[in-house]
């Protein structure tokens, strides 16, 4: 139901209060009862209704989160049969909402997929405290020893029918996976690795005890304040909070000088204490109690490091206190240990933040006879230049074709006059340098571009892929959206690439929040960034692989990023 991108495509929103909001409230209060809608719903929240082209149904986001779509987009807000998400699913006890579908671990890759759930494939069926499962009616799947759900849908047989029969047991209509999971920013619950489902470590206690699948109720952890979720963080949370204060430590002591304060939150995360963390390692605040930079700074002026500008809506550093004992006894690990150098090395002892490559390749199916002399062949039927150039070498050495009185000219044979559909060149004796002949052969060539770019979606990963003509354009402007200064990326979706993998991984390439703008009947789907950084961004799409020649950048008049601050007493040599 939400597999494609168009079927989230959200065109505007309407806030509801009042009468409908608390319709709403009572819908799921009759079916969960009062404590479960209390949780989804509570006092004050916001509530907004979205539609998406091409569809009736009424999307309900709670405070920025889609807990709920209306499948009958005509009916009267709370009258229509109500679909929980996955982001509900999570918030709640496991069974509070849905009746639950309990598939085998292994059926769970088939789901991400977008399969259905076939009868062999499924373990039990655990009812709600307040009704049983019966046929047709909406349920949650999830897997054998872990209590989130993975899918919701429809039952398509009786429950005492499934176990041991054959045939659809479950229509899937919203999977970990799919367009509407990545809109909600594609959370991993615990256990989900990858494309597989892992059981949770108190489930895996409990099955080691005796424990049976239907008697294992697992809730998410409650959301708590920073300092009490301090007091007993977990070893990931300590660890990610000991890498983050660490490296602004290291930042402070070799990067970060007093003449360059005030320093911006956001600039003092990405452009001080990622590059200068320890190769191989990552640092991500929201892995963190502290969620946002903003509180994580706070924590640090606690601890007597730095001193923040008063009643600023962002965080901006104004002074460090170097005379602090835990300043004053840090001792960096050296530069060639750091991130960015490593990086700049092109090694793989850390992930370049730059996953996209676009080559401008040609289409292939007119030298099938040089293929066959060669006996080659491209696995998606297109060379790049350096690869018909060292075609076009290797055909000239095997078949003696360079000049004797000059062996950096080929003699082109009957077979390469044909391939330059000119057959003058034998009888004039007309010769070639190799780079010449590569470029009038590749002229009769169909022009491509070829992109590998992160694929979305559960499993992750990357696509390859050739589209025909040259590389797109792609604008980089800067803008304001509801009084905030943005940069968007127009262009990118003619290169087919998925724009919610690209915005994750520019987010984390800029430490700075990154969203793919909806399209409009006006204006075409955007990558929109927070702030102006229309001159990291072109410098990233370079280096991500996107041709200098094919990106536009237009930053608005007094709306440019603005450049590093530099002491005006430095005289360069």
């Amino acid at each position: 139901m939400f597999k494609k991108a168009a079927a989230v495509a959200f065109k505007g929103e309407t806030r509801i209060r009042g009468k409908e909001s608390k319709r709403l409230h009572q819908a799921v209060a009759s079916t969960a009862g009062d404590e479960i809608a209390a949780a989804l719903f509570p006092n004050k929240a916001e509530v907004v209704i979205r539609k998406a082209g091409g569809s009736t149904f009424q999307f309900i986001f709670v405070n920025g989160e889609c807990f709920y779509v209306q499948l009958d987009g005509k009916a009267e807000l709370g009258t229509g049969e109500l679909l929980p998400t996955l982001q509900a699913l999570w918030r709640v006890e496991a069974d509070a909402l849905l009746p639950s579908v309990v598939i085998q671990r292994p059926v769970a890759k088939f789901i991400f997929g977008g399969a259905n759930v076939m009868a062999p494939g499924v373990h039990s069926i655990v009812p709600t405290k307040s009704c049983l499962p019966k046929e047709g009616c909406l349920v949650a799947v999830r897997a054998e020893g872990n209590s989130f759900a993975a899918a919701v849908g429809r039952l398509r047989m009786a429950p005492n029918a499934i176990v041991g029969s054959k045939g659809e047991a479950v229509e899937v209509l919203h999977f970990f996976g799919d367009a509407l999971w990545e809109v909600m920013g594609s959370p991993r619950p615990a256990g989900f690795i990858g494309d597989q489902i892992h059981p949770t470590e108190a489930q895996e206690e409990k099955e080691e005890r005796g424990v049976k699948e239907e008697e294992i109720v697992q809730a998410p952890a409650p959301e708590a304040e920073v300092k009490d979720m301090l007091d007993q963080p977990d070893r990931d949370m300590t660890h990610m909070i000991q890498n983050l204060e660490e490296c602004l430590l290291q930042a402070c002591k070799t990067r970060i000088k007093d003449r360059d304060l005030p320093l911006p939150g956001n600039v003092l995360y990405a452009q001080h204490m990622r590059p200068c963390r320890r190769a191989g390692s990552n640092i991500d605040v929201k892995a963190t109690p502290f969620k946002k930079l903003s509180a994580f700074l706070s924590h640090v002026e606690e601890k007597g490091w730095l001193a923040l500008k008063k009643n600023s809506s962002d965080p901006i550093v104004t002074r460090i206190f170097r005379d602090h004992p835990d300043v004053t006894s840090w001792k960096p690990w050296p530069k060639e240990a750091t991130a960015e150098v490593e990086e700049s090395k092109g090694t793989d002892s850390s992930p370049t933040e730059a996953s996209i490559q676009i080559e401008v390749v040609w289409r292939i199916g007119k030298l099938k006879p040089l293929l066959e002399e060669l006996k080659t062949e491209a696995a998606d039927g297109c060379w790049t230049r350096e690869d018909c150039a060292a075609a076009l070498k290797a055909y000239a050495d095997s078949h003696e074709l360079w000049l004797k009185n000059n062996k950096k000219r080929i003699g082109p044979d009957a077979l390469l006059c044909s391939l330059i559909s000119s057959e003058l060149e034998v009888q004039s004796g007309q010769s070639y340098s190799l780079d010449g002949l590569a470029d009038d052969v590749l002229r009769t060539l169909p022009l491509c571009h070829r992109v590998t770019a992160p694929q979305g979606g559960a499993a992750g990963g990357f696509r390859r892929y050739v589209r025909p003509g040259k590389p797109p354009v792609v604008q980089v402007r800067t803008d304001t959206r509801r009084g905030h200064h943005v940069t968007l990326i127009h262009g990118l979706e003619a290169y087919g690439i998925d724009m919610q993998a690209l915005a994750a991984e520019l987010q984390k390439a800029l430490a700075s929040a990154a969203t793919v703008e909806q399209a409009s009947p006006t204006q075409v789907a955007a990558v929109m960034v927070q702030g102006f950084w229309d001159v990291a961004v072109a410098e990233w799409l370079g280096k991500a692989g996107v041709p200098a020649e094919s990106i536009l950048q237009q930053a608005k008049k007094g709306q440019q990023q603005k450049k590093a601050k530099q002491a005006s007493n430095i005289v360069k040599a």
